[in-house]
């Protein structure tokens, strides 16, 4: 198993697209950094620029990157399917369970690695731009609470991309329909059914961010760490049924 991680993690490293896919990972952060800070009005209230908590609502802002993940996952995934090199994947590994349990984990790392190099970025840059701005910043229990669910929210969309790729096989069908879903669907829900959205994968990665703190959004599940949960939950659930149908997949 820790071969197939090794050589999961060797096509990550070999291929340009996860260089690229870095580079627009860091160009989401810093411009949703400036975005919110430089856009916050003088005062005390929800993400303006003398807001105790402008600092956490910025490092939240920032875990925005998590979307170019998932597409990162469902590449590493559906680019097999397209371009045939799934069946000499699963000739070399017969057991199609290992080869995708090796794609979440390598995943999982890459993840890591990604919000990591966000939050090194994100954090400096919100603290200069909130003090040239002249706001405040209060370094507290908050802030870390949003560091560490940005990290792990950014891993757990790698294992979401990694999933939906395994559950739609056409690559193209499996981005546009997850985009969709995130930025169309998720949207409507909210405004529609709010008592559900809350428990969506949006809904719980807001949750997990405390975005609500900042927008006013009453109707996000608290506290924090059970906007994870679901979203782990989530994870866990597609992975699952997309992992059952890679292995009863035909090939050809």
């Amino acid at each position: 198993m820790t071969a197939l991680i090794r050589a999961e993690l060797f096509k990550l490293r070999t291929v340009q697209v996860t260089a690229w896919l870095l580079v627009a990972t860091l160009t989401v952060v810093v411009l949703e950094v400036l975005a919110l800070v430089l856009g916050a009005q003088a005062g005390t209230g929800h993400a303006q620029r003398q807001d105790p908590h402008l600092l956490a609502v910025a490092v939240a802002s920032a875990s925005a990157g998590e979307i170019i993940v998932m597409i990162m996952g469902i590449l590493a995934m559906s680019q097999e399917l397209r371009f045939g090199t799934a069946t000499s994947t699963f000739l070399v590994t017969p057991r199609r369970g290992r080869v995708v349990g090796a794609k979440l984990a390598a995943l999982t790392i890459a993840g890591l690695v990604f919000a990591l190099v966000s939050m090194v970025v994100a954090v400096p840059l919100s603290v200069v731009l909130i003090r040239a701005e002249g706001g405040t910043i209060i370094w507290d229990g908050q802030v870390a609470d949003v560091l560490v669910a940005a990290v792990l929210v950014m891993m757990l969309y790698g294992l979401l991309g990694i999933a939906i790729g395994a559950l739609v096989r056409n690559q193209i069908a499996a981005i546009a329909g997850s985009l969709t879903w995130v930025f169309i669907i998720e949207g409507a829900l909210a405004g529609l059914l709010p008592d559900a959205a809350r428990w969506s994968p949006a809904g719980a990665t807001g949750a997990a961010l405390q975005i609500g703190t900042w927008t006013g959004n009453q109707d996000m599940l608290t506290p924090w760490w059970l906007g994870l949960l679901v979203l782990a939950g989530w994870t866990v659930l597609i992975a699952v049924v997309g992992t059952r149908s890679a292995l009863q997949r035909d090939l050809t």
